[in-house]
């Protein structure tokens, strides 16, 4: 008889870094014996590098890996036996979660949390605040200069600024900035504190990244920043913009306080940083 089975393990995850996790899995069985590529969702019965599969979409791929011998009861005698079980990324990485979970090295209460911890913490994830009111405001300028041609003879400041070549080309310029080589920011809200989540789109499902955007998910990760009273996260960190300081130019910041703009951005103008509470956790998975 199977036995029951246990709810927690049947997690859908729509980000895996699947990288780490077979890392992490190699360094706590001392190497694999075995990772042989049996199926993935564009080829079957090829054998390959797992490295070429691994995070390269393949959340659905089937892999035979050389595990730890199992300890099994016989007729005559207790032995030892090398058993060659068929896993799917999910699965190691659950029985990565498992290893962690019996050794105990999860941390759960969000006011323990140090440097390293491997951490599981729930709450609703958003994207990037700069990016969203960014992406936005490029949607707007777009419509904006449909109509610039009919209006052009009485345009107030803000729809010459709209249809203004060069704070177009600044917009575009930031965006692909802050989304580089497919790394992105997101943002998780949780009980009084906001996480940020430095993510790559080959880790998500079907690798798109709006899969879990305005839903509320678990992550589990390691911690690597962690500001409680005072301090901040900048999210032009790792860009080109934050070797130039972007943020703290002159002209950047009077483009964006500009009172033409006041009424889209706000009074308060763009914001660049998440200011503390907060704390950056490097995702292994995001899951439900």
């Amino acid at each position: 008889m199977r036995e029951k089975i246990d709810k927690n393990k049947l997690t859908i995850p729509i980000y895996l870094n699947t990288k780490i996790v077979f890392d992490m899995l190699a360094t706590i069985e001392d190497g694999f014996s075995e990772v042989k590529n049996i199926q993935t969702s564009k080829s079957k019965n090829r054998e390959e590098d797992a490295e070429a599969n691994i995070g390269m979409s393949n959340l659905f791929a089937l892999f035979s890996v050389g595990l730890k011998g199992n300890l099994k009861s016989g007729n005559s005698s207790d032995q030892t036996i090398m058993e060659e079980r068929t896993h799917t990324t999910v699965s190691l990485f659950q029985k990565l979660k498992a290893d962690l979970e019996t050794d105990q090295l999860i941390n759960r209460n969000i006011d323990t949390y140090k440097i390293g911890d491997f951490v599981e913490i729930q709450g609703n994830l958003k994207t990037n605040p700069l990016i969203e009111m960014l992406s936005a405001l490029k949607e707007l300028m777009a419509l904006a200069n449909l109509f610039s041609d009919k209006l052009k003879n009485n345009q107030s400041k803000k729809d010459k600024l709209m249809s203004d070549a060069k704070f177009n080309a600044q917009i575009e310029g930031l965006i692909n900035g802050l989304q580089a080589g497919g790394k992105k920011d997101i943002i998780c809200e949780a009980s009084g504190l906001k996480v940020v989540l430095p993510t790559d789109e080959n880790y998500f499902l079907n690798n798109n990244m709006s899969e879990i955007t305005d839903g509320n998910y678990k992550i589990l990760g390691k911690v690597v920043q962690i500001y409680k009273d005072s301090g901040e996260i900048s999210l032009l960190r790792n860009t080109v913009f934050s070797k130039l300081q972007l943020d703290k130019m002159k002209e950047f910041q009077d483009v964006f306080n500009d009172p033409a703009l006041a009424d889209f951005i706000g009074n308060g103008g763009i914001t660049t940083t998440i200011e503390a509470p907060v704390i950056m956790i490097i995702p292994i998975a995001i899951y439900v």
